[in-house]
């Protein structure tokens, strides 16, 4: 009966992203890693769930440890320059050979309908092309790169047309210029341009090496991934990756995310769990921050109670909440308010007060804080305000990296003074703006 009841839950706790996916364009890059393992027929089936949910797909598979194989039985040297293959006139031939065996082999596992499975029935429409116009790299220090290429444009309104007709497109990594010539392409750059081309909703790479080695599942802003890339410790295929979602993300693509195939259906977690499964890449303060509105009052009640208990934060009534609610700004995520922030101006003085600051703890290291009081900020200069201060009894240090300093002979306005209770023990901070 447990057991019922959980799915139960889950089908309903998914229902909200079912709804929220149908329609959208998803590009999906698949390492053939992962397309010769075991656990890539769970992601066929997977991969055929989402079409049937009426999600707009375009898969791209990587080749590169078939290109390797190929090569090598060949008695052929794979070199590389900048983490980039060379391809010359003679591996080239093998190269395309590499990419194609694996385009076959895909098409065919996404062309099974087997009795008994869920794959029963599908009637996947998989279809490929000449969508991709590739130009040499050129010589990069001195290096020519000859057959390895970039690209130069993407024919995303064919791509949106069949889309439309319910089609999957299957991309290779390779380029074909308007000379005739054939340029093989880095997957991980062709699905990001891709993604940017169509304007895609979400870009989703599908590894076989575990995504974070610290944690199954994880949000980072840009920001933060522009921190993993300066640490030397970020490995070098996660680097690349990370480098490819800053770009996406920069190029209006909602949402970027890095699964690897450890867990069967680590898809569908990240799809349609709040949990999700693997990295997360996404601009949280351009895509969800807004002012809060009277129906985010439960939200931000239920977001600040543990904090309160703590006694991290003073206990505010919902009256108190309904009065003040103008004053928040709040982000939302897939129906859930994960972070908030109030910066409540006195009535009398230019001045105005930073309260009931507080972050969802799945999202602590996605730079939210930060991005919620810069938005305080901005509010509080459009009002004309140049003063701002804070209570707090555990946070000081984090005010004071960002702007705060300490400040006892400050008098506090008036109307805060009447509800100011010294037992706190809170120090008062304050910033010019």
């Amino acid at each position: 009966m447990s057991n019922t009841q959980d799915y139960v839950q889950w089908f309903r706790g998914a229902a909200p992203y079912i709804k929220a996916h149908r329609k959208k364009t998803f590009v999906i890059m698949v390492s053939d890693e992962v397309i010769y393992s075991d656990r890539f027929i769970g992601l066929v089936h997977d991969i055929a769930l989402l079409n049937h949910l009426g999600i707009k797909l375009v898969i791209l598979h990587g080749s590169r440890n078939s290109i390797d194989k190929h090569l090598a039985d060949n008695q052929l040297e794979s070199k590389f320059h900048n983490n980039i293959r060379i391809t010359d006139s003679d591996t080239l031939p093998y190269v395309v050979h590499a990419i194609n065996e694996v385009k076959t082999y895909f098409e065919a596992q996404l062309s099974t309908g087997l009795p008994n499975t869920p794959m029963s029935g599908s009637e996947i429409s998989l279809i490929g092309g000449n969508f991709v116009i590739g130009m040499p790299l050129g010589v990069i220090d001195g290096v020519d790169m000859q057959h390895s290429g970039k690209v130069r444009a993407i024919k995303h309104e064919a791509i949106d047309e069949l889309l439309a007709l319910n089609h999957v497109v299957l991309l290779s990594n390779l380029g074909y210029s308007r000379t005739g010539e054939v340029f093989n392409l880095p997957t991980e750059d062709l699905a990001s341009e891709v993604a940017r081309s169509l304007k895609a909703d979400k870009l989703i790479f599908i590894r076989q090496e575990r995504a974070d080695a610290d944690s199954t599942a994880s949000t980072l802003s840009t920001s933060q991934c522009k921190s993993m890339l300066a640490d030397s410790a970020t490995p070098d295929d996660l680097r690349n990756l990370l480098q490819q979602a800053i770009l996406a993300i920069q190029a209006q693509v909602k949402r970027v995310h890095i699964i690897d195939q450890q867990v069967d259906g680590g898809l569908l977690l990240e799809l349609f769990t709040r949990d999700g499964y693997g990295i997360m890449v996404t601009n949280l303060f351009y895509e969800g921050s807004r002012t809060a509105s009277i129906d985010d009052i439960g939200g931000i009640l239920s977001l600040i109670e543990p904090l309160e208990a703590s006694g991290v934060l003073v206990v505010r009534s919902r009256e108190q909440m309904e009065l003040e609610i103008r004053y928040f700004q709040v982000v939302e995520k897939d129906g859930m308010i994960i972070g908030c922030i109030a910066c409540i101006p006195d009535k009398d003085e230019s001045i105005a007060e930073i309260a009931c600051l507080a972050v969802h703890d799945d999202y602590q290291r996605a730079g939210l804080g930060n991005q919620l009081l810069q938005s305080a900020e901005m509010q509080a200069l459009k009002h004309g305000i140049t003063q701002l201060y804070t209570l707090t009894t555990r946070t000081s240090h984090w005010f004071i990296e960002h702007g705060f300093s300490e400040n006892r002979d400050f008098a506090l306005p008036s109307a805060k003074r009447d509800s100011y209770n010294p037992e706190r023990g809170s120090k008062i901070l304050t910033k010019s703006i």
